[in-house]
């Protein structure tokens, strides 16, 4: 498929301009959804690759399909979003992204359009632990409909991907910290806010979170640059985003330290971090990473 097929790691310098590029689709049941392009791989044509049943205690599991050569776990969305599966051969594509190194493909019916998004544009979900991240108003046949950005993180975690265990935090944290020098961090899931703050407590950090990059960016104002040990930011967030945060850092503050800590782990995502000049990226729930880093930048 010439249009949205193969790679789509090089479509987007959205960050650039400050926008979200938005892979917008329909659902099984014609309803209008998007996922954040810097998320996706690529687009796979669903009869052009084998698809297995796996045994699986999660309904929204609908197989497992090999691509490019990997296992990749099929996520019925409309199964997710309460609204009953449609047979596989309906659903026309799959979207393939990775979270966190993990392969996951979300199987839909059809692509509408790829459309560029202000942050002022996209309503954030009010609702911490929704299924939902924005709202937002696309065209479709000439005509403006609503559009919801879903919350993959939310479904990762859902399905059991996103759980990190007590015993996580005993078999990598070796050392407790001896620096009052300041940790900040954005991020937006609540759930991996009680990550970070378990992680950070449990090292003896000093340490802040805050909900979006637009209030670390504030914080980060106010603060003697020589006390803070380092900034951890998510990428995607509302208000600001983490491409924003970084920027921000580095050309104020270039000797501070930005680590990078998100669920959106493909290539293209890492190129673009790394083109700020950030310091470091960790996938999200990789607890073993994040305290490497921790003790590298406050010692």
């Amino acid at each position: 498929m010439s249009g949205i097929g193969g790679s789509v790691e090089q479509m987007t310098q959205g960050h650039l301009r400050n926008v979200q590029q938005l892979a917008v689709f329909y659902t099984g049941h014609n309803n209008i959804y998007a996922i954040n392009i810097a998320k996706v791989k690529a687009f796979i044509i669903t009869e052009e690759v084998t698809i297995n049943d796996t045994p699986t205690d999660a309904p929204e599991i609908a197989g497992i399909a090999t691509i490019r050569g990997e296992p990749v776990t099929l996520i019925n969305l409309d199964t997710w979003l309460g609204r009953p599966s449609l047979k596989m051969e309906e659903y026309n594509l799959i979207i393939y992204c990775e979270f966190s190194h993990k392969k996951v493909g979300f199987l839909i019916k059809d692509m509408i359009n790829i459309v560029e998004k202000t942050t002022d544009e996209l309503r954030p979900s009010g609702d911490e632990n929704s299924k939902v991240t924005y709202t937002t108003y696309v065209n479709v046949n000439s005509k403006d409909e609503l559009c919801t950005v879903f919350n993959a993180e939310q479904l990762l975690t859902d399905i059991g991907w996103g759980d990190v265990k007590d015993d996580m935090f005993s078999k990598y944290i070796k050392s407790t910290l001896s620096t009052d020098k300041l940790v900040l961090s954005a991020e937006d899931s609540s759930v991996a806010r009680d990550i970070l703050t378990k992680f950070f407590t449990r090292v003896n950090a000093n340490f802040e979170i805050f909900n979006n990059g637009k209030l670390l960016m504030q914080r980060i104002a106010e603060v003697d640059p020589s006390k803070i040990g380092m900034v951890m930011t998510d990428i995607e967030m509302p208000e600001a985003d983490g491409f924003q945060v970084a920027t921000f850092v580095k050309d104020k503050f270039p000797d501070v330290p930005v680590i990078v800590n998100s669920s959106m782990t493909t290539d293209a995502v890492k190129h673009k971090m790394q083109s700020i000049g950030v310091d470091g990226f960790i996938g999200k729930t990789d607890i073993e990473k994040l305290y490497q880093v921790t003790i590298k930048h406050l010692g």
